[in-house]
């Protein structure tokens, strides 16, 4: 399937749940965030994302709050917005959590994945394939964020969303900022993962989101250890 089919179908994945315009200004100032767009210790007003996103200012406020209950950015009294500084030895923190409870998710979102839902899992596991062998950024980080909404929605568990968000903020900054030096095998654990999902096999899909969580645990470490040996 190419790229071009693939992002064809945008139309319809949105009808499985409309983002709302606060939704658009998190996602579009998360993207810039971690494409370094906005970099560490920028300071954020207001009006300025509101002129550069074409957003009003009640949604970008909304984006902020979230975006700094996902620690992606500061707000400091009478000083205001920054981007946060990205601690990347803090990642293997994150993972220790992340585990956990993304093989709970894995295993809801197998059991209760409405039939559409399943369908859309498998569009979403050909696209993290593609995208990781084609190692483009902009549409693996697309693709990663709709699973990951899918995920949350199909497994219907507010609190186990509420839990996740800030761990996925983490990782996707963290993942995306070092992409070039990934291995695609990544991709293809994700994507085995996915299809689990849509099978709905619980078992094989908590498996899959092991093995994942593994390659993602070896190229965090290799990550550090290069960070630390260069620093």
């Amino acid at each position: 399937m190419s790229k071009s089919k693939t992002r064809q179908g945008s139309g319809e994945r949105k009808r499985l749940k409309a983002p709302t315009m606060a939704n658009e200004a998190y996602a579009r100032l998360e993207e810039m965030i971690i494409l370094g767009k906005l970099s560490p210790d920028t300071r954020l007003s207001e009006q300025m994302l509101a002129q550069a996103l074409g957003i009003g200012r009640t949604p970008i406020r909304e984006a902020l709050q979230k975006l700094k209950a996902n620690h992606l950015v500061e707000i400091q009294p009478r000083a205001g917005v920054f981007v946060s500084r990205m601690d990347f030895r803090s990642q293997l923190l994150v993972l220790e959590v992340r585990r956990e409870l993304e093989i709970v998710l894995a295993s809801r979102a197998a059991r209760r994945a409405a039939p559409e839902q399943r369908a859309e899992f498998r569009r979403l596991a050909a696209d993290m394939r593609a995208s990781g062998e084609q190692r483009d950024k902009l549409w693996l980080m697309d693709v990663d964020r709709r699973f990951k909404d899918l995920a949350i929605e199909a497994a219907r568990n507010p609190y186990l969303a509420a839990a996740l968000a800030p761990i996925y903020a983490h990782s996707r900054r963290f993942f995306f900022t070092h992409l070039e030096t990934t291995n695609v095998s990544i991709a293809l654990s994700h994507s085995a993962a996915i299809e689990a999902i849509a099978d709905g096999d619980e078992a094989r899909a908590v498996e899959a989101a092991k093995r994942f969580l593994t390659d993602v645990e070896e190229f965090t470490k290799a990550v550090i250890t290069a960070e630390l040996v260069n620093a």
